[in-house]
C-alpha cells in the first residue's frame, strides 16, 4: 500500500512552537490509511520524562492521534484528527486539533513530515512556513513547494524520533482484524471483548520492506 507520508503523533518540540494554521493543507485524505502509523508509541524527552501518543484508525482513511507530552514535569494532553497530505512528490500529515491547549486552539492545523527509520521508528520533522496563520491551503501548498526546492522546509536538529511500544488491533462492524500489520511475515490476530482498540507488544519479525 502506497503512502508516504514536533506522534501518532508522536509530537514533541513541534507544538512548543507554536506553528499552527487555521486551513489544513488539503481538505482531505490524498493517500489510503496505512497502517505503519497505526500503534502505540513513546518517545523520551530531553528533560527526562516520557511523552506518549495512541494512533488509531477513524475510517475513510482517517486517524486520530492522541498525544501526552511530558514538559519539564508537566504534562500536557492534545487530540487529533489527522489525515495524509500530498504536496507534488512529498506526503506530510495534516492535524486537526480537536481539542483546545496552550499550545495548539481548538480548530488549528498543525503539519508534519514523517520518516520510516525502521518497522517500529518514526522520525517527525516540524515544518517551516514564514505564510500568516490565515493563509489558504494553496499559499501554504505553494510556500511547501518552494522551501523543498531551496532546502530550507526542515531543520534535522528538530526532528524527533519515536518508538513503537505495542501494535493497535481494530474492530469494526462486529469483526475483528489485525490492522494489516505488513510490516510484519505473521499477520497476528487478537480478540477484544470489550469491542474498543486492544493493544500488544510488537514481534521482531523479519521485516517485509519499508512503505515507497
Amino acid at each position: 500500500m502506497r503512502f508516504f507520508l514536533r506522534l501518532l503523533l508522536l509530537l514533541a518540540p513541534l507544538f512548543l512552537g507554536g506553528c499552527f494554521f487555521e486551513k489544513p493543507l488539503t481538505s482531505g485524505p490524498s493517500e489510503s490509511l496505512n497502517t505503519w502509523f497505526v500503534g502505540e508509541w513513546q518517545r523520551t524527552e530531553k528533560t527526562g520524562g516520557t511523552s506518549r501518543a495512541l494512533v488509531t484508525p477513524s475510517g475513510n482513511d482517517m486517524y486520530r492521534v492522541q498525544v501526552t507530552l511530558s514538559e519539564k514535569g508537566v504534562k500536557t494532553e492534545y487530540d487529533f484528527e489527522a489525515w495524509t497530505s500530498k504536496v507534488g512528490d512529498s506526503t506530510f500529515l495534516t492535524l486537526h486539533s480537536l481539542r483546545a491547549s496552550s499550545k495548539v486552539p481548538l480548530g488549528a492545523f498543525v503539519f508534519l513530515h514523517p520518516e520510516m527509520r525502521d518497522q517500529n521508528q518514526i522520525r517527525l520533522r516540524p515544518i517551516h512556513l514564514a505564510s500568516p496563520k490565515s493563509a489558504t491551503s494553496k499559499e501554504l501548498r505553494a510556500e511547501i513547494r518552494a522551501r523543498l526546492k531551496d532546502g530550507s522546509l526542515f531543520a534535522e536538529e528538530e526532528a524527533c524520533d519515536w518508538q513503537r511500544t505495542a501494535e493497535v488491533y481494530w474492530k469494526k462492524d462486529g469483526e475483528t482484524g489485525v490492522f494489516k500489520p505488513l510490516r510484519y511475515e505473521k499477520r497476528w490476530q487478537t480478540e477484544d471483548l470489550r469491542g474498543t482498540y486492544r493493544t500488544q507488544q510488537p514481534k521482531h519479525s523479519k521485516s517485509v520492506g519499508l512503505p515507497h
